[in-house]
């Protein structure tokens, strides 16, 4: 999907799981981080990670990448989950999709139960793994997978629903119209056009113009101008934040101030600094944005600051990391749904009994209810809408969730 294309510039043992973003994989069942905390006495929950933790993607998946180690250091500490503990075997793609295609393989013959996605890079072994019916959670929900494959299960809105939260987050700015720029380095990236016009048509708000934008243009005046001269009232930037940027600089030259839309996964606090941004800023996300003051973000904060100080300290902290977060928090809900007691082997079999026994499941407050159905995909259609204001990033209409009904 196209979104999955332009964000990748942006993005992106049993207890003991080591640190970095190389190869690692576990041996021992039980907790060995000196919390403390209850042994884990169960069978293992057998979880594979694919990340493009270096390479073009790493300066934002790698971050995502520890969330995942991180998570699984809690869950053992805490005793596991029903008691099982996780055994976490990572892999890191660097990039590459052949590396990406080898790693899936590795751990489809090492028969994990769950494969949990964090690359823009799954289409290369999607198939595979839905051939070999091992469940592949997200993640990266803006992956194909999710709206593809019955084996697949996102942990919050996928790209079927972006189109409508566009448009729909438009109409919140209170914009009569849309303009997009999408990005000129993928073809797919003009994918993205017919499907916002069409949601913009049955929504009332109708795109106005529409442009490609290259990473390496010098400046981005000539599109500001033309938007401006089309009276476009929201902008939709269908590329990195740090383009998102260079654009919103250019437009505040020519003082052309519209409302920036963007897609809240590769959201930086970064762009609050932004000229042109600080006030005008609109975000549809696909979970709960992590800047929120709530339990469910208090709680991630806490298990991250213990095991990975600082981490979260970066203004290039994004929301993709916390997908990662909340893909385990899904994991978690699939093994107590599968009623597997803690002596009870755990099979990619049983954990996709788990999946589909899932039922209005919202992650503690993380996603939209989850629901999930055996032998079909299962697009998530629901979305968080924030904004930038004062420089300050904030809900709108106190957390409301955002839905395409007619999916």
């Amino acid at each position: 999907m196209h979104l999955r294309k332009i964000m990748i510039a942006m993005l992106i043992a049993v207890a003991t799981i080591a640190a970095g973003c190389g190869d690692s994989s576990s041996g021992d069942s039980a907790t060995t981080d000196g919390s403390g905390g209850v042994r884990p006495s169960g069978t293992p929950v057998k979880v594979g990670v694919i990340c493009s933790c270096s390479g073009s993607f790493g300066k934002t998946i790698d971050a995502a990448g520890k969330v995942t180690e991180a998570w699984a250091k809690s869950v053992n500490a805490a005793g596991g989950i029903n008691g099982h503990p996780v055994e976490l075997t990572k892999y890191d793609d660097a990039g590459n999709p052949g590396t990406s295609v080898t790693k899936a393989q590795a751990l489809i013959s090492a028969k994990v139960d769950v494969i949990l996605d964090l690359t823009p890079l799954d289409a290369a072994w999607g198939a595979a793994a839905a051939a070999a019916k091992i469940p592949v959670v997200g993640g990266e929900l803006n992956s194909s997978l999710f709206i593809k494959y019955p084996n697949a299960y996102a942990s919050g809105q996928t790209a079927s629903a972006l189109p409508f939260s566009v448009i729909a987050t438009a109409k919140l700015a209170g914009a009569k119209n849309v303009g997009i720029l999408y990005c000129a380095e993928s073809p797919s990236c003009q994918e993205t056009v017919p499907g916002i016009k069409a949601a913009g048509d049955r929504q009332g708000i109708p795109v106005a113009y529409s442009a490609s934008i290259s990473a390496t243009a010098a400046n981005y005046t000539a599109q500001c101008v033309a938007a401006k001269q089309a009276h476009v009232d929201a902008l939709y930037i269908a590329h990195s934040a740090s383009i998102l940027q260079n654009v919103a600089t250019d437009c505040d030259r020519q003082g052309y101030n519209p409302s920036f839309l963007e897609a809240g996964t590769g959201f930086q606090l970064a762009l609050a600094d932004t000229p042109g941004l600080k006030d005008h800023l609109w975000m549809t996300f696909p979970i709960l944005p992590f800047f929120v003051d709530q339990p469910p973000a208090r709680a991630m904060n806490t298990v991250l600051d213990k095991y990975y100080p600082g981490l979260r300290e970066d203004r290039t902290w994004s929301t993709f990391a916390s997908q990662a977060w909340t893909g385990g928090l899904l994991i978690e809900s699939a093994v107590r749904a599968s009623g597997a007691g803690a002596n009870d082997e755990l099979s990619a079999e049983i954990l996709t009994k788990g999946f589909t026994s899932v039922k209005d499941d919202n992650l503690g407050g993380w996603s939209a209810p989850l629901t999930f159905k055996a032998g079909q995909a299962n697009p998530v259609n629901c979305s968080f809408t924030a904004r930038l204001q004062d420089g300050k990033a904030l809900l709108v209409d106190d957390g409301k969730l955002v839905c395409d009904k007619s999916s």
